[in-house]
């Protein structure tokens, strides 16, 4: 891991968030200036009380050498070297390549990069997997040019999962939101051959582990070099939208000894330090777990999780300022709950057809929800402003001349 030294001016380090409000809300609540790193021209994030300044860069996805360009040209000008905070694969990836040109600018905490390689491409994870004997699924790899149907005759999995190696691209190629597609036959699968042949794109078939999404349960970390854990907690997806392999809508803190200690079992065979989250999925027929992913990124689950009193981020922050500072946390509260009201809606809509989720029992847990990131009663305005787009939105799709003059402002 690639932790930055400490520099003395005296003043207080900026974060330099690439991502969401949750990062930005999850550093601010713990008292730490946040810069909002932004590619695009426009968005509510800017509007946060804990966001003191606003850094453009170009797209993280289309430009990644522009946008570490003019990253290192803000932080150049900086009177204390910032510390970096990445939410996404795109930004990751950039980041930690350049990693060499940024340590003079910024402060920063990275696995070994090849590590990031490994765990970012599901081909390369797939091989690092077999090798720590990790405990995934039964998967099949399809490496860009080979005959798939050829590999594909003997697959007797079903069903099973279809993914990209990596999501570049992925929900343009397919044509909707979720992270990846269940396919319950041969038939099925092999309608989706002429997808699979597309150039330079590797594909990943993998046995479903059955059971909703209710039963990925994910640990968190932050680990330095050495091994020493400094911070982690549990969690469990309550609902994501669209609901089978959605984006996550509503979340919540647990305590459960067996996913730490499987999620600790993973971060010593991979000799791991960094910050991560690994999603386990729990088999509805055997109990068992089963890991699906790991990502060493900072993500949306750190804001829960500080308001549980395991701020992740926070230690980060310390750690990169004056190693070694950021002491051990205590076992974060179980029961806080997490929800993304828009998603949520969404997500309400499918379960409540499915007969599953009563309208009172979610607008329960919608207004009972230790954090609700559509709305803050200490942040309030970017919520404002995101429902306000909304609803400029859905006026749009109704009367598009009017749409299209209100947009303009």
């Amino acid at each position: 891991m690639t932790v930055t030294k400490r520099s003395t001016t005296g003043r207080q380090p900026l974060a330099y968030v690439i991502g969401d409000i949750s990062m930005v809300r999850a550093l601010g609540i713990s008292g730490i200036p946040v810069a909002v790193v932004l590619s695009e021209p426009h968005s509510a994030m800017t509007r946060s009380r804990y966001c003191r300044t606003v850094v453009r860069t170009p797209s993280w996805v289309s430009d990644p050498d522009g946008a570490v360009d003019a990253l290192i040209e803000w932080g150049r000008r900086q009177p204390e070297k910032p510390v970096l905070f990445y939410q996404g694969d795109h930004d990751m990836m950039a980041l930690s390549r350049a990693r060499d040109r940024l340590e003079p600018h910024f402060r920063f905490v990275f696995p070994e990069q090849e590590l990031i390689e490994d765990l970012s491409d599901k081909l390369r994870f797939s091989v690092l997997a077999e090798r720590c004997d990790l405990p995934v699924p039964e998967t099949l790899m399809l490496h860009p040019g080979v005959d798939a149907a050829e590999m594909l005759r003997d697959w007797r999995h079903f069903p099973c999962v279809f993914k990209p190696a990596m999501r570049t691209n992925w929900y343009e190629t397919i044509g909707c939101n979720q992270k990846a597609l269940r396919i319950e036959t041969r038939e099925a699968l092999e309608k989706l051959l002429p997808t699979m042949d597309v150039e330079n794109v590797a594909y990943v078939v993998q046995q479903s582990v059955e059971g909703g999404e209710e039963n990925i349960v994910s640990y968190h970390a932050y680990v330095r070099p050495g091994g020493e854990t400094v911070a982690e907690f549990t969690g469990q997806k309550v609902r994501t939208g669209p609901r089978l392999y959605g984006i996550s809508s509503c979340v919540e803190i647990t305590s459960d000894a067996q996913v730490r200690d499987l999620g600790r079992s993973v971060v010593d065979k991979l000799d791991f330090s960094g910050v991560l989250k690994i999603d386990f999925k729990r088999d509805s027929r055997s109990g068992e777990l089963y890991l699906l992913e790991i990502n060493a990124r900072f993500n949306l689950w750190h804001h829960p999780g500080a308001v549980a009193g395991v701020s992740i981020p926070e230690a980060v922050y310390r750690d990169c300022i004056e190693p070694g500072s950021a002491p051990i946390a205590a076992p974060a509260r179980a029961g806080v709950r997490w929800v993304s009201p828009g998603i949520d809606l969404m997500a309400f809509k499918e379960y409540h057809a499915d007969g599953d989720l009563p309208l009172g029992r979610w607008l329960y847990e919608l207004f009972t929800a230790e954090v609700n990131e559509g709305f803050q009663l200490r942040d309030p305005v970017p919520g404002l402003l995101e429902f306000g787009s909304r609803i400029r939105r859905r006026v749009g799709k109704l009367m598009p001349g009017r749409g299209a003059v209100a947009d303009c402002g």
